[in-house]
């Protein structure tokens, strides 16, 4: 989250957001190559599992690379007014961040499906893991920026943030994935990453002043297509006999 964060900082909102989606994929990867997930290529449901993994990703590769026609959501108007200054200098940095942010999630995927098996207690999980990334997250920021001036706190917007991003973007959205997880393996919460696409994208269209591309509507399509197939197929694949889905 470290990472996804100084990525932000360095990109836009929906540029970042685009590199959560790959999180579904990369999580499959490696439930498979961990055996927590089996493709189940010998049935149409699988196939089709597939199919919807692979167009929820050219989905948000089509919002990230492919502009076309511009519009806004909000009038010109009123754009002038509530349109915030990019923070974007450093794409480049940015990105590597971004791509060690969805692997890192990916991974955190796979050891909590087995750690749950052997450590049974979510919120006691959700405890340790909080706690070890308040270290993570010290000795990041200490590498980043060490002015005195970055570690101040103020009655302000910022303190704001940090206080909703460790109660709920942390400890209440960790112990959710972890009860999802243990229901349905570690495949199946990151499915869900692709509409943050969406969300961020209307809602920095309707408070930043953001234009809306026709490349991010199409990928919006996308998603949300191969999302309802990965989810419909996931349900068949999960009450399918055992016998049915090794391939």
């Amino acid at each position: 989250m470290g990472l996804f964060y100084y990525g932000l900082k360095y990109t836009t909102a929906t540029y970042a957001v685009n590199f959560l989606n790959l999180v579904p994929i990369v999580t499959f990867v490696f439930s498979v190559i961990f055996r927590l997930e089996k493709l189940g290529l010998s049935t149409r449901a699988g196939k089709i599992k597939i199919s919807g993994a692979i167009l929820c990703v050219s989905g948000a590769i089509i919002a990230c690379l492919y502009k076309g026609k511009t519009f806004h959501l909000i009038h010109k108007t009123l754009q002038h007014h509530v349109q915030v200054k990019s923070s974007v200098v450093h794409m480049a940095r940015g990105t590597i961040m971004l791509i060690g942010s969805c692997f890192s999630y990916s991974l955190w995927y796979v050891y909590i499906a087995r750690l749950l098996k052997v450590f049974p207690f979510k919120y006691h999980t959700t405890m340790i893991t909080c706690f070890l990334a308040s270290i993570q997250s010290a000795v990041i920021g200490l590498c980043m920026d060490r002015s005195s001036a970055a570690g101040k706190l103020e009655w302000n917007l910022q303190l704001l943030t940090i206080i909703y991003s460790g109660s709920l973007a942390s400890a209440a959205t960790f112990c959710l994935i972890s009860w999802a997880v243990v229901r349905r393996g570690p495949s199946y919460p990151p499915m869900f990453n692709p509409l943050t696409l969406i969300f961020v994208a209307v809602l920095e269209a309707l408070i930043l002043g953001a234009e809306i591309t026709v490349g991010t509507l199409l990928g919006m399509v996308l998603i949300i297509t191969g999302l309802y197939s990965l989810l419909g197929k996931t349900n068949e694949m999960t009450n399918m006999p055992k016998s049915s889905t090794e391939a």
